[in-house]
């Protein structure tokens, strides 16, 4: 192979553009690939060649070790580890990335090398002994320190000759010796007393060395001390060995120390599984990482840290401790053991400072967000204790902490102000909204702790806060505390029950006497927030309601109306009963706020919510006027759209726009609304099945008068965009909302609905209209006066979507209609659960529609796969008690579960197979004779994998026939089957075993 032509390609890969370098990257791997490859890698690795055709050189070298190492004779062995060697040497000063690959090889070729006893050793013995020729004592160690730590991760990813078994069973026994020969080093150099400049990559290498050989060896936790001992006096070295002007660690000191403590880390996690066998090595060992590294904590408690990330590792570590064996420390809350006590004290203290850290998360410190994991861990650990004396005194011994953190994460959770706000980037905001959040659940978590101390916290934080906000008026700066105090109390409200809290009642007060103007509008925006967070107690205590409305409705016309919308939202549906005597004004600023034009449409459809929730409380007249002022603007603008006949992108987002704003209004606006909320209590929000008597004394609902008179409108408008996908779902979906909300008030526009539905039909299926189809034919179909419609429409819905299955089932192109598919199927396990007679009713091609499903189980998409196996299971239960369905089933029998097999055989990805065993088990319960004649069709040879034995099938056969309740054990019998089939290891017995 021509040598030149491999450097020109090699060249042209790292100059040239992305799509040159795809073709290039591929015929690169091609030839890497090839047996030539052992002889052109080592041409390439010369001096005098770049060094991008070097590092090609070595990696080719690498690849070829992992992979082709088979292609090497036995008796070459020795020249190739000797031409290894010298190309070690050769690049022994560099070029580093050269250096490190080859290093990485001589680790590949040692684990070859396995089956001879003292690979390592006499490896281990050339390096210390400084054989390598020219090359200095320190070059030779650094070299040795990283050979040594690729041998544990290229052992996991190396094709060998030797055993995978044998392969862990040398390593586990080389694991003393490699970081036995790493201690030694690491320990003389500590009793030197002195780190040269020179030393720190060998010193780096030595100590992730040990990180990689922790997972061979089954080393004992508390075998570990000399380890942990010379990791600890390595970060004391690095951290203390000289004042530092700036504070700041130089980098090679940096990270030695983190690489350092980051091998404790991986110390701590090794034995987790076994932390109750360890306890007092675990006391033991916190309090030496207490002594030694608190010290460094206590310095580096400062905002702007240069050695944040010292910091954060070593808090890292102190967490990944009590992670592993929280109830080792945790026992120290009442113990007798002073040691014990005083550890347990010290890491409270530690983690107190820890989310205390000083400065604004992410800008000007990293550490404080580790420590929240730790309240969640305390509170766990004592929730989880017998109710006893013991328990109580624990609750009581870890309130003040608490009480402490409450007002700790009060303050971290401060936003900045406007003055320092230049400083942060979008990630930093993101962040720290993310971090906001988790302050809001760790509030939660404290709740939990305090109970109603949690109230008598957040009230005196208030009180600093607006003390603070009231030290300096003229500081438009001073409101983010008073905002994170808020915060806080909006974090709990899910929290605080019905009673009359005087705290409650204080922060309401706060919340309307704020002067909004002088600060930024995030203040406010908090306070609207929290205002709705509280519309659950505000129900129990209606008293409070004006002040809530005053302070939203004030919210309508700032910038925070998107959070005042939103308050208005909760509070209107969890105060309905409440809102009467405030509904018209309040209705009144509504129309103001949508008429002044400076919402958004998000802000504009989630008011329309609130407007039907107080529509629904007013007399029936107020309705109709409020509805021709409100409403009518929405109708008029849609009217003008089918007037104009108007499709551009702008008419089309204000059709949406109107047309959701609708559908809010139809979801909430119901003068009969108590008895909906009672029905759907008992119904748990499923539909009624059948119509009830409508009460003829009321007047006709609000919303079927709307329908009634734009019924014409909404089909103009339905014909004008029938082809936009957008439009008539979110028509669709207005429509829907009509009918949830009406049930069988509906019925007057039955005929017009269905039209509609037809005429979308008729054009394209929208997974809507099928829905909407659906909940029309569950509540009319037991109608008299309805049923001849019902069929109708349930006949047209069959009708379209076989023939578009059909149509592109002949192209071969179902998936294309994956989407359909699983709209379809979702419909007709609905029917066939509630409605099943409508199949006989129509004379439904029940056998057709089993054919489809089959089609549907081997899609590559998930949703057909689960919808059409989860209609035939239904299908399969309920055709027993109608004979068209069960002959269908007996036709087809024996197809479905040979499609089944097929799926299990590899067409339908693992991590669905179990919805099969749904098939098995309707099959055996409601066909048990046919079923055991019909699974027969398994005993086809090399069906449906030739890896599954004709015994595993017979197995599997018995196994399954046997079940014909237990879900659980079937699924587990199936994804053991379709492991079997494609000769993979299935995964639950590889976790179990492992």
């Amino acid at each position: 192979m021509d040598v030149r032509m491999i450097e020109e390609a090699v060249l042209t890969f790292y100059q040239s553009g992305t799509h040159k370098q795809e073709d290039t990257h591929q015929w690169l791997q091609q030839i890497q690939e090839s047996p030539h490859a052992w002889s052109f890698c080592w041409e390439l690795m010369q001096l005098n060649k770049p060094s991008e055709i070097q590092f090609f050189g070595a990696i080719t070298l690498h690849s070829k070790l992992t992979k082709f190492w088979g292609e090497v004779p036995k008796e070459a062995h020795n020249e190739f580890k000797q031409k290894l060697l010298e190309s070690i040497v050769m690049f022994g000063n560099g070029p580093k990335i050269v250096l490190s690959q080859l290093c990485i090889s001589l680790s590949v070729f040692i684990v070859h090398m396995l089956e001879h006893p003292t690979v390592i050793e006499e490896v281990t013995g050339m390096f210390l002994n400084e054989q390598l020729g020219t090359l200095s004592k320190n070059t030779q160690l650094e070299i040795l320190m990283s050979v040594l730590e690729g041998i544990p991760d290229e052992a996991e990813s190396v094709h060998t000759q030797i055993p995978r078994s044998m392969v862990r069973e040398e390593l586990n026994k080389k694991a003393e010796f490699a970081t036995g020969t790493v201690i030694n080093y690491l320990s003389g150099k500590l009793n030197d007393g002195r780190f040269d400049e020179s030393e720190m990559n060998v010193l780096i290498n030595a100590t992730k060395c040990l990180a990689t050989w922790l997972k061979y060896g089954n080393v004992r936790l508390d075998e570990c001390e000399t380890m942990v001992q010379v990791l600890l006096k390595i970060i004391h070295y690095c951290y203390w060995k000289e004042p530092k002007d700036d504070g700041c660690l130089s980098q090679e000191d940096s990270d030695l120390a983190e690489t350092a403590v980051k091998v404790l880390v991986k110390i701590m996690s090794s034995q987790n599984c076994n932390g109750h066998k360890y306890s007092a090595t675990v006391v033991r060992y916190m309090h030496l990482f207490l002594d030694v590294l608190g010290p460094i904590l206590d310095v580096e408690w400062k905002e702007n840290n240069d050695n944040e990330n010292l910091a954060f590792v070593i808090y890292t570590l102190f967490l990944s401790t009590l992670e592993c064996y929280s109830s080792a420390i945790f026992a120290g809350i009442l113990s007798d053991n002073e040691q014990l006590a005083k550890v347990y004290g010290r890491t409270v203290d530690l983690l107190v400072k820890c989310t205390d850290k000083p400065g604004t998360y992410p800008v000007d410190e990293s550490c404080s967000t580790l420590a929240m994991e730790f309240w969640y861990m305390l509170q766990d650990e004592i929730f989880s204790m017998p109710n006893d004396e013991r328990k109580t005194k624990c609750w009581d011994a870890i309130k003040p902490v608490y009480a402490h953190i409450v007002k700790v994460l009060i303050r971290k959770s401060q936003l900045p102000n406007d003055s320092v706000l230049h400083k942060w980037n979008s990630d930093d905001l993101e962040t720290f909204r993310c971090y906001r959040q988790d302050i809001g659940d760790t509030l939660l978590s404290c709740h939990d702790v305090l109970n109603d101390i949690m109230l008598d916290v957040l009230s005196e934080a208030l009180d600093e806060s607006i003390l603070y906000l009231n030290y300096d008026p003229q500081n438009t700066d001073s409101w983010p505390l008073l905002e994170a105090t808020i915060h806080a109390y909006c974090s709990i409200a899910q929290k605080i029950e019905y009673a009359e809290y005087p705290q409650v009642v204080k922060l309401l007060k706060v919340l309307n006497e704020i002067p909004y103007e002088k600060y930024s509008d995030k203040l406010l925006g908090m306070a609207l927030e929290t205002a709705g967070a509280y519309s659950d107690w505000i129900s129990d205590n209606p008293k409070y309601l004006p002040s809530a409305i005053e302070l939203l409705v004030k919210g309508l016309s700032s910038t925070q109306a998107s959070q005042a919308t939103l308050g208005l939202k909760d509070l209107t549906s969890e105060c309905q009963k409440e809102m009467t005597p405030f509904a018209l004004p309040l209705l009144d600023a509504c129309r103001s706020t949508l008429q002044g034009g400076h919402l958004k449409n998000s802000e504009m459809i989630r008011l329309m919510y609130t407007v039907g929730n107080i529509m629904s409380v007013i007399s029936y007249d107020q309705i109709i006027q409020y509805l021709d002022i409100m409403v009518s603007p929405c109708f008029e603008e849609l009217q003008a759209n089918v007037q104009n006949q108007e499709k551009s992108d702008a008419a089309k987002g204000r059709v949406i726009l109107r047309l959701e704003m609708i559908s809010k209004l139809f979801s909430s606006l119901n003068t009969r609304k108590l008895n909906v909320a009672q029905r759907t209590e008992k119904e748990d929000d499923e539909l009624q099945l059948v119509p009830t008597q409508s009460n003829q004394s009321q007047p006709v609902q609000p919303i079927l008068l709307i329908l009634e008179k734009t019924m014409g409108l909404l089909k103009n408008l339905c014909t004008l965009w029938i082809h936009d996908e957008s439009v008539i779902e979110t028509l669709c979906k207005a429509l829907q909302q009509a009918l949830t909300n009406l049930m069988d008030d509906i019925k007057p526009l039955l005929n017009d609905m269905c039209g509609l539905i037809l005429m979308i039909f008729a054009n394209k299926c929208a997974p809507s209209a099928v829905e909407m189809a659906g909940n029309f034919i569950l509540i009319f179909y037991n109608d008299p006066e309805s049923q001849e419609s019902m069929k109708q429409l349930f006949s047209a819905i069959l009708e379209y979507n076989f023939g578009q299955m059909q149509q592109y089932d002949e192209h071969q192109k179902l998936s294309d209609v994956a989407d359909l598919i699983e709209t379809f199927y979702m419909f007709n396990t609905r029917i066939v659960k509630k409605m099943a007679i409508c199949y006989s009713a129509v004379q439904a091609d029940c056998i057709k529609l089993i054919e489809y499903a089959m089609k549907s189980m081997i899609l590559p998409e998930t949703g057909p796969i689960k919808k059409s196996v989860g209609f035939l299971s239904v299908f399969i239960k309920e055709s027993r008690n109608y004979p068209l369905m069960m002959n269908a089933v007996a036709a087809q029998g024996e197809n479905l579960l040979r499609n089944t097999f097929l799926c299990l055989g590899g067409y339908t990805p693992r991590a669905h197979v179990d919805v099969f065993a749904d098939i098995f088990l309707a099959l055996n319960y409601k066909y048990p004779s046919d079923f055991a004649r019909w699974i027969k069709v398994l005993e086809k040879p090399n069906f449906p994998t030739f890896f599954v034995s004709a015994t595993d099938k017979e197995q599997f056969i018995k196994k399954v026939i046997k079940e014909k309740v237990n879900r659980r054990l079937v699924q587990e019998h199936v994804r053991k089957f379709a492991a079997m089939c494609r000769n993979t290891v299935e995964w639950e017995i590889d976790f179990r075993t492992s």
